[in-house]
């Protein structure tokens, strides 16, 4: 999840987390946290900090097993992962990817905190 570079999509952003995390609370009657550590930094940015929590070896578990293209394509695999190449999703990823490769950390937004936690009403 991510509202700095993202498709377009309404759940990737932080007002439907915020919801989410609201109406969880409400219906289990008890305090609901989501934590986004992504939202509010870039795609550059999030292949930075996975290669700084584990190394290229985590770099190369995300780029062989995960999948963010909206075909769900696994036929395809890129230097970034695996996808069709041209929906949003994989544009989004591979930008990122080729911005992280050319020694781009990328941005951080100057935004909310990780932890998402509804406010009480």
């Amino acid at each position: 999840m991510c509202e700095t570079d993202f498709s377009g999509y309404p759940d990737c952003r932080n007002d439907t987390i915020m919801a989410t995390a609201q109406a969880l609370s409400l219906g289990l009657a008890r305090d609901i946290r989501i934590h986004t550590p992504l939202m509010w930094i870039d795609k550059a940015a999030t292949w930075t900090m996975a290669e700084e929590l584990g190394g290229s070896a985590l770099v190369d578990l995300i780029i062989g097993e995960s999948v963010t293209c909206y075909q769900g394509d696994r036929d395809q695999r890129h230097d970034w992962g695996y996808g069709c190449g041209h929906c949003p999703a994989c544009e989004l990823r591979a930008a990122g990817y080729a911005r992280y490769r050319a020694g781009s950390i990328g941005q951080a937004s100057e935004a909310a905190p990780s932890t998402v936690r509804p406010e009480k009403s």
